[in-house]
Protein backbone atom coordinates (compact mmCIF):
# COMPACT_ATOMS: atom_id res chain seq x y z
CA UNK A 1 0.00 0.00 0.00
CA UNK A 2 1.29 3.44 -1.32
CA UNK A 3 2.41 5.95 1.72
CA UNK A 4 2.78 9.68 2.02
CA UNK A 5 5.35 11.61 3.30
CA UNK A 6 4.83 15.58 2.88
CA UNK A 7 7.33 18.15 4.09
CA UNK A 8 7.50 22.05 4.06
CA UNK A 9 10.52 24.24 3.35
CA UNK A 10 11.47 28.09 4.08
CA UNK A 11 13.62 28.48 0.32
CA UNK A 12 13.76 27.23 -3.12
CA UNK A 13 17.24 26.59 -2.67
CA UNK A 14 16.23 24.32 0.62
CA UNK A 15 13.55 22.14 -1.53
CA UNK A 16 15.86 21.64 -4.32
CA UNK A 17 18.42 19.67 -2.00
CA UNK A 18 15.81 17.93 -0.37
CA UNK A 19 14.76 16.43 -3.98
CA UNK A 20 18.10 15.74 -4.89
CA UNK A 21 18.61 13.72 -1.27
CA UNK A 22 15.53 11.53 -2.43
CA UNK A 23 16.94 10.79 -5.94
CA UNK A 24 20.15 9.98 -4.80
CA UNK A 25 18.29 7.33 -1.90
CA UNK A 26 16.63 6.06 -5.06
CA UNK A 27 13.19 7.74 -5.22
CA UNK A 28 11.68 7.85 -8.77
CA UNK A 29 11.23 11.43 -9.83
CA UNK A 30 7.96 10.50 -10.76
CA UNK A 31 6.66 9.93 -6.83
CA UNK A 32 7.66 13.76 -5.87
CA UNK A 33 5.63 16.72 -5.94
CA UNK A 34 6.13 19.71 -5.45
CA UNK A 35 3.92 22.71 -4.90
CA UNK A 36 4.49 26.56 -4.78
CA UNK A 37 3.11 29.86 -4.69
CA UNK A 38 4.68 30.73 -7.92
CA UNK A 39 5.34 29.00 -11.35
CA UNK A 40 8.83 30.55 -11.88
CA UNK A 41 9.83 29.10 -8.50
CA UNK A 42 8.68 25.93 -9.80
CA UNK A 43 10.48 26.29 -13.20
CA UNK A 44 13.81 26.68 -11.24
CA UNK A 45 13.45 23.63 -9.04
CA UNK A 46 12.16 21.75 -12.07
CA UNK A 47 15.82 23.34 -14.34
CA UNK A 48 17.84 22.14 -11.55
CA UNK A 49 16.32 18.96 -10.52
CA UNK A 50 15.09 17.24 -13.23
CA UNK A 51 11.43 17.27 -12.29
CA UNK A 52 9.30 17.74 -14.49
CA UNK A 53 7.88 21.29 -15.95
CA UNK A 54 5.28 22.71 -13.29
CA UNK A 55 1.79 23.12 -13.87
CA UNK A 56 -1.19 25.24 -12.77
CA UNK A 57 -4.11 24.30 -14.10
CA UNK A 58 -5.79 27.49 -14.32
CA UNK A 59 -6.13 27.91 -17.38
CA UNK A 60 -4.89 31.59 -17.59
CA UNK A 61 -0.94 30.45 -18.20
CA UNK A 62 -0.03 32.11 -21.18
CA UNK A 63 1.10 35.08 -21.66
CA UNK A 64 -0.14 37.33 -18.96
CA UNK A 65 0.03 34.52 -16.63
CA UNK A 66 3.27 36.21 -14.81
CA UNK A 67 1.61 39.29 -14.44
CA UNK A 68 -1.39 37.58 -12.79
CA UNK A 69 1.27 36.07 -10.46
CA UNK A 70 3.21 39.17 -9.40
CA UNK A 71 -0.44 41.29 -8.79
CA UNK A 72 -1.57 38.92 -6.51
CA UNK A 73 1.74 38.84 -4.37
CA UNK A 74 1.65 42.82 -4.18
CA UNK A 75 -2.33 43.04 -3.79
CA UNK A 76 -2.60 39.85 -1.62
CA UNK A 77 -4.73 38.23 -3.22
CA UNK A 78 -5.76 35.02 -4.09
CA UNK A 79 -2.99 32.42 -5.46
CA UNK A 80 -2.97 30.03 -7.55
CA UNK A 81 -0.62 27.46 -6.90
CA UNK A 82 1.61 25.89 -9.29
CA UNK A 83 2.57 22.04 -8.89
CA UNK A 84 5.04 19.37 -10.18
CA UNK A 85 4.49 15.74 -9.80
CA UNK A 86 1.44 13.91 -9.66
CA UNK A 87 -0.15 15.91 -7.09
CA UNK A 88 -0.89 18.64 -10.12
CA UNK A 89 -3.75 16.42 -10.85
CA UNK A 90 -5.52 17.21 -7.58
CA UNK A 91 -4.36 20.59 -6.58
CA UNK A 92 -2.56 22.37 -9.32
CA UNK A 93 -4.89 26.06 -10.18
CA UNK A 94 -5.88 25.90 -6.58
CA UNK A 95 -6.22 29.15 -4.44
CA UNK A 96 -4.47 30.16 -1.47
CA UNK A 97 -4.55 32.99 0.41
CA UNK A 98 -7.06 35.83 1.63
CA UNK A 99 -10.30 33.30 2.75
CA UNK A 100 -9.78 30.84 0.08
CA UNK A 101 -9.76 27.17 1.41
CA UNK A 102 -9.55 25.55 -1.98
CA UNK A 103 -5.96 24.05 -1.62
CA UNK A 104 -6.84 22.79 1.94
CA UNK A 105 -9.79 21.14 0.85
CA UNK A 106 -7.91 19.51 -1.96
CA UNK A 107 -5.87 18.53 0.81
CA UNK A 108 -8.06 17.20 3.24
CA UNK A 109 -10.41 15.60 1.11
CA UNK A 110 -7.24 13.62 0.08
CA UNK A 111 -7.35 12.32 3.41
CA UNK A 112 -4.61 15.06 4.77
CA UNK A 113 -5.49 16.09 8.19
CA UNK A 114 -7.30 20.09 8.32
CA UNK A 115 -4.62 20.95 10.16
CA UNK A 116 -1.62 20.09 8.94
CA UNK A 117 -3.37 21.12 5.53
CA UNK A 118 -3.80 24.41 7.46
CA UNK A 119 -0.18 24.75 8.12
CA UNK A 120 1.39 23.43 4.34
CA UNK A 121 -1.27 26.52 3.07
CA UNK A 122 0.87 28.46 5.49
CA UNK A 123 4.06 27.62 4.32
CA UNK A 124 3.00 28.27 0.94
CA UNK A 125 1.75 31.66 1.51
CA UNK A 126 5.11 32.47 3.56
CA UNK A 127 6.92 31.75 0.24
CA UNK A 128 7.85 28.06 1.15
CA UNK A 129 7.42 24.94 -0.59
CA UNK A 130 5.36 21.94 -0.16
CA UNK A 131 7.05 18.69 -1.19
CA UNK A 132 5.09 15.21 -0.93
CA UNK A 133 6.53 12.16 -1.59
CA UNK A 134 4.66 8.87 -2.48
CA UNK A 135 6.42 6.01 -1.15
CA UNK A 136 5.43 2.13 0.04
CA UNK A 137 5.18 1.14 3.17
CA UNK A 138 8.15 -0.31 3.79
CA UNK A 139 10.10 3.02 2.72
CA UNK A 140 7.93 5.67 4.65
CA UNK A 141 10.44 5.65 7.77
CA UNK A 142 13.34 5.77 5.50
CA UNK A 143 12.34 8.88 3.84
CA UNK A 144 11.05 10.39 7.17
CA UNK A 145 14.87 9.98 8.55
CA UNK A 146 16.16 11.13 5.21
CA UNK A 147 14.40 14.61 5.68
CA UNK A 148 14.54 14.51 9.41
CA UNK A 149 18.46 15.19 9.13
CA UNK A 150 17.22 18.46 7.39
CA UNK A 151 16.55 20.82 10.17
CA UNK A 152 15.18 23.42 7.82
CA UNK A 153 12.35 21.49 7.03
CA UNK A 154 8.90 20.69 8.48
CA UNK A 155 8.10 16.85 8.38
CA UNK A 156 4.82 15.46 7.81
CA UNK A 157 5.36 11.84 8.49
CA UNK A 158 3.45 9.10 7.32
CA UNK A 159 1.53 7.88 10.16
CA UNK A 160 0.12 11.52 10.60
CA UNK A 161 -0.89 11.67 6.76
CA UNK A 162 -3.74 9.51 5.35
CA UNK A 163 -3.23 8.06 2.13
CA UNK A 164 -3.16 10.54 -0.93
CA UNK A 165 -1.64 8.10 -3.22
CA UNK A 166 -4.05 5.70 -5.50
Amino acid sequence: MAKLVAAITHTRQDAAMAIEDLKRAGVKKGRISVVARTEEELGIISRDTGLPKPRRGDGNHALFHPLLEVAAILEEQPANVAVIGPASYLLAGAEIGQGSDDFVVGLTGAGIPLEDAREMERGLLNGGFVLFIECEEGQSEFIERLLAAREELVLFPAEALNNMAK
